[in-house]
C-alpha cells in the first residue's frame, strides 16, 4: 500500500516535467513540419530510460505529445506558446533544464539528421530555460560520451 502511495506520490511531482518534456519533444519533431516515425521511436525510447519518466504509463506521453503535435498545426503560434510556457513551468528542479535539452537533442538526431530549424527551435528552448546556446553542444556531448 505505501509503496503505491510512494509511486503516486512521485507521478504527481515529475508531472509537470513529464508535460515539459513532451511539450519540447513536439517542438523538436515538428521543427521541420514532418513528425518523423524515427523521432517518435526516440521518444518511446527516452520514456523508456529516464527514471524520471518511467514512472507514467507510455500511453499518456504519448497523448500529451499527441496534443502537443495537435495543437501546433492547428495554429503553430499559439502552439508554441502553449508548449513553451509547460517547458518552463516543469524544468525547475536542479538540473532539470539540462535534463529536457539533453532529451530535445535526443530527438533531434532521432532521424540521423541535425536540422537548422531543429537547432534554432533548440535555441529557443535553451533561452526559455535561461540556459545559454551553449548547452545544446554541451547535451550533444554527453549523450555521445
Amino acid at each position: 500500500m505505501f509503496e503505491r502511495l510512494k509511486q503516486e506520490l512521485a507521478r504527481h511531482r515529475q508531472r509537470p516535467f513529464l508535460e515539459a518534456a513532451m511539450a519540447g519533444c513536439a517542438l523538436i519533431a515538428s521543427a521541420d513540419d514532418e513528425v518523423s516515425f524515427s523521432e517518435r521511436t526516440r521518444m518511446d525510447a527516452v520514456l523508456e530510460s529516464l527514471a524520471e519518466l518511467r514512472i507514467f504509463d507510455p500511453h499518456e506521453a504519448v497523448d500529451l505529445f499527441n496534443a502537443r503535435i495537435d495543437a501546433l498545426k492547428a495554429d503553430r503560434e499559439t502552439g508554441q506558446a502553449e508548449a513553451f510556457d509547460a517547458i518552463r513551468r516543469g524544468a525547475t528542479a536542479d538540473g532539470a533544464p539540462e535534463l529536457l535539452v539533453r532529451i530535445c537533442v535526443a530527438i533531434s538526431l532521432a532521424d540521423g539528421i541535425f536540422v537548422a530549424n531543429e537547432r534554432a527551435m533548440l535555441g529557443l528552448i535553451c533561452a526559455s530555460l535561461n540556459l545559454a546556446p551553449e548547452a545544446i553542444d554541451e547535451a550533444q556531448a554527453v549523450l555521445f560520451t
